[in-house]
């Protein structure tokens, strides 16, 4: 298995903070995620920590859109 890999999901929506717990929780259950974070001082975008051996970054980027979100992948880190 490779390292985690991370990639940073940029949220379109003004959402919450009850919402963007929850869209953290339902990504970090994804096949292959290893973590999904939200931060208060930039809610418009998640850092998703992924095994690149399980899943891929489009398979974050659908998850998250199958949520009702929208949402692009601007980056890798």
């Amino acid at each position: 298995m490779k390292d985690s890999t991370d990639v940073v999901v940029h949220i379109n929506e003004n959402l919450d903070s009850n919402k963007r717990v929850k869209l953290a929780k339902q990504i970090s259950a994804l096949k292959g995620v290893v973590s999904a974070n939200l931060a208060d001082k930039r809610p418009h975008l998640m850092i998703v920590g992924y095994d690149p051996d399980r899943t891929r970054p489009l398979d974050v980027l659908c998850g998250v859109k199958e949520t009702g979100v929208h949402a692009q992948l601007i980056g890798w880190l």
